[in-house]
């Protein structure tokens, strides 16, 4: 993204304050002015240095107006935002037109060239970074040194455990036509990335996190020929690499999806999408194993056409999806694409549709993941809701929590079901102001309020992104339900920095019902104007 005068926007900057929550405890982003008011604190604090940096002087180092405030606002800014370094939030010096980034030390000493190179070495069981040139560091506090040295670490030990799984990858070997052995072991690594994240969260680790998946899913794109779209892979000679680096590919893109990288999933994925979809369609002994992987690759298309306000192409994915599936003969790809396709009827404002085809998939019966089925019920319970259908609603809340496995991980469908104990929140809260909507006086606002907060016990990284928001654009619907403007205000609030974040149009449209049925309830309410405003100005960036 470039701003209005050419230089791109500051996307370190603004990801690392939206990773942070707003001091009010409301659960939305820092906003702009709370992130200018923490900086003027900090300077006032430690350096008595009365400042004013104001939410507009903010927006511009996002926009990438400005890249190199002064020295003490760039140590504040650090301290806040928790980086290790000036480089970590964009900032930079600019000269004669050219923008080269320019790593800093805590004191804001120059950490380029050789001052940020090195090796890794085992010390006392670690690893930690040998940096040739340590003086740069030395005149630092003991803190500040050991947080430099610990985020140059996470680049390295990232690019080693790549360099490790791309070998796997490329010289993975089945008996089978089938990937998924792969995919759950690749899953597994992923989720290690998780588990060793630094509690202090530093930036550096997320970026090379991500840089690391998206490095796996490019894969395929070395088995692509330039130029030539559609192209096959030649099912003898390479047929077997290149399902397996898809196979590696859709892996990490289903993890990417769970952050605010939809644009970079679908550039990605249209770049071998037609020639997974060729091998799909050529008899070879790869072509059952292509076409389950075409499937998936089908469904993420279409959560990101979703996202895009594109519901008729999202169907067409899922319409994809169903027909690679039943090519496969794979059960759990064939439901999970019926799931896919309901949802977009549901988004579409069809309950009977959706329900129609939410009860196709329950027909696989036995043959039905745990997690499936327990999606199936808690998506029918909201559709029901939605039909007036209230013991058919309540039955299948019932249902989709006792089915709800206690190890969700472990179900062979968990990579790709896409249904996390966040997601089952957010359905029973769905059917409950469904039921609200259609009976209202019984109870259920209040109840789907309810259900709505019991997501916030959950931790922010276990939960995705575009789940978070939707939930919090639900909770914002349901306080006009219970004429609670406050609580709308805070909720609308935070699904309008949910918008920017993921430049989502349905979260947008999803926001835009809410506030719409705010106005009717509260005509010629100054906060709703500012909102109403913000929202606008959220959708256009």
């Amino acid at each position: 993204m470039v701003g209005e005068r050419g230089q791109p926007h500051n996307t370190l900057l603004s990801g690392a304050r939206r990773r942070l929550r707003s001091p009010s405890g409301s659960g939305r982003t820092l906003s702009r002015q709370e992130l200018a008011e923490a900086v003027n604190t900090y300077q006032w604090d430690t350096h008595q240095i009365r400042d004013r940096i104001s939410e507009n002087d903010v927006g511009k180092l996002e926009r990438g107006e400005h890249r190199w405030p002064g020295r003490a606002r760039r140590e504040a800014f650090r301290a806040v935002l928790g980086a290790a370094t000036d480089a970590e939030l964009g900032f930079y010096i600019i000269r004669d037109g050219s923008a080269d980034p320019v790593p800093t030390a805590s004191d804001g000493t120059v950490l380029s060239g050789p001052a940020v190179t090195g090796v890794l070495a085992p010390t006392n069981g670690s690893v930690v970074a040998r940096v040739p040139d340590l003086h740069r560091l030395w005149h630092v506090s003991p803190e500040d040194r050991d947080q430099s040295l610990a985020a140059a670490e996470w680049p390295v030990w990232f690019g080693v455990r790549i360099a490790r799984l791309v070998s796997m990858v490329d010289n993975w070997q089945s008996p089978t036509t089938r990937s998924d052995s792969l995919q759950a072991l690749l899953h597994q690594e992923i989720l290690m990335f998780d588990a060793i994240a630094p509690r202090d969260q530093l930036p550096v680790h997320a970026l090379s996190r991500r840089q690391a998946l998206v490095t796996l899913a490019a894969l395929p794109l070395t088995s692509v020929v330039p130029g030539s779209p559609g192209r096959a892979v030649d099912a003898a000679s390479g047929g077997e690499l290149f399902l397996s680096r898809c196979a590696a590919s859709l892996t990490a893109c289903w993890r990417l999806l769970k952050g605010s990288d939809l644009q970079t999933v679908d550039r990605l994925l249209s770049a071998y999408l037609l020639e997974l979809e060729t091998l799909a369609q050529i008899r070879s002994p790869y072509q059952q194993g292509a076409a389950r992987l075409a499937s998936q690759a089908h469904r993420i298309c279409g959560i990101v056409a979703l996202h895009r306000g594109r519901l008729t192409a999202r169907e067409h994915h899922c319409r994809r999806a169903l027909h690679y599936a039943g090519m496969a003969c794979d059960v759990d790809s064939q439901v999970s694409a019926l799931i896919s396709l309901a949802s977009t009827y549901f988004y579409d404002a069809d309950p009977a549709r959706a329900a129609t085809v939410y009860e196709q998939a329950l027909s696989f019966g036995s043959g039905l993941a745990a997690l499936q089925r327990s999606r199936i019920q808690a998506e029918l319970s909201v559709v029901y809701g939605q039909l007036g259908r209230e013991q058919d609603a309540l039955r299948c809340v019932g249902l989709a929590d006792q089915l709800y496995p206690d190890s969700p991980e472990q179900d062979r469908s968990f990579l790709y079901a896409e249904f996390t104990r966040a997601s089952l929140t957010l359905e029973q809260g769905l059917a409950h102001a469904a039921l609200a909507e259609q009976y209202p006086g019984r109870g259920y606002g209040r109840s789907a309020a309810g259900i709505f907060a019991g997501v916030g016990q959950a931790l922010p990284d276990t939960v995705p992104d575009r789940i978070r928001f939707e939930i919090t654009n639900h909770r914002a619907r349901t306080a006009v339900l219970l004429h609670d403007l406050d609580e709308f205000e805070t909720h609308m609030a935070c699904g309008v920095d949910g918008v920017a974040q993921l430049g989502s149009r349905q979260r947008a449209r999803e926001l835009r019902t809410a506030w719409r049925q705010a106005a009717e309830q509260w005509p010629g309410e100054r906060r709703l104007k500012t909102l109403g405003e913000r929202l606008q100005f959220a959708t256009l960036g």
